[in-house]
């Protein structure tokens, strides 16, 4: 070592005993197990390496951070000492704040959540005639919007050859969006324009003047308006009716 640090040891083993009881009790459910990095404490070495500015020594000419507070920290592949297990294929899971696995067992069983899900929500929702929608249509399989139903189907037989043409692929229902438009408040406006100002500024200032400003502008931003699928209601695809435009 060098005259800006002077180094102790500290007998792990005999500080662990006075600290800690000769036994730790954990109990697992059944997917769970002891961790084998850190042997079930939850705890780990780590090494908190540091420099000191102007080190002229040879481990400062050579490294950057040349020493050590070595210190226990929580181990990073558990918690408590303990992994959790992918129950399809018994693995710890990668990453054990994320309860997610890659495997085979894990994406079937997503998959099917998935579907469960969705005819949860389409058991849920409403079929509407289309002239009764004024707002846009979503295709929640190709994930484009249409103003109508023809324009959908000029969009899905572009799309498709003869070939690629089948029953199981076909869309059933385009779903009825909601609308969110531009909108400023002017009390908003104001209330943060008048912030450096008199602390009567505010109470001067002709807000609902501004709103009706606000207002004219936002009308004019037909650009803005931006459509969500609500899920609530859908146009059913009645396909027979546009069977001789696939041929």
């Amino acid at each position: 070592m060098n005259n800006l640090t002077h180094r102790e040891e500290i007998n792990l083993h005999e500080a662990v005993q006075k600290s800690f009881p000769k036994i730790l009790i954990k109990d697992l459910t059944e997917y769970e197990r002891i961790c084998p990095v850190c042997n079930g404490l939850g705890m780990r070495i780590a090494d908190n390496i540091y420099g000191i500015k102007g080190d002229s020594s040879e481990a400062g000419r050579k490294y950057y951070f040349p020493y050590k507070h070595q210190a226990l920290s929580f181990c990073q592949s558990c918690f408590n000492g303990v992994q959790r297990l992918c129950p399809y294929c018994g693995e710890p899971y990668k990453n054990q704040a994320y309860l997610h696995c890659d495997c085979e067992g894990q994406k079937k069983a997503d998959k099917e959540e998935r579907i469960k899900k969705w005819n949860d929500k389409v058991s849920k929702a409403v079929p509407v005639d289309e002239k009764d929608v004024n707002t846009m249509l979503y295709c929640e399989e190709f994930d484009e919007y249409y103003d109508t139903v023809d324009d959908f189907f000029d969009d899905y037989f572009g799309r498709y050859t003869d070939e690629e043409f089948n029953n199981d692929g076909r869309p059933e229902r385009l779903w009825v969006c909601s609308v969110e438009k531009i909108h400023i408040d002017a009390d908003n406006v104001v209330d943060n324009a008048c912030e450096e100002l008199h602390e009567d500024a505010y109470k001067q200032c002709d807000i609902s003047g501004l709103q009706n400003l606000l207002d004219t502008w936002c009308k004019d931003q037909t650009g803005a308006t931006t459509y969500y699928p609500c899920y609530k209601q859908y146009v059913e695809i009645n396909w027979s009716e546009y069977e001789d435009c696939s041929r």
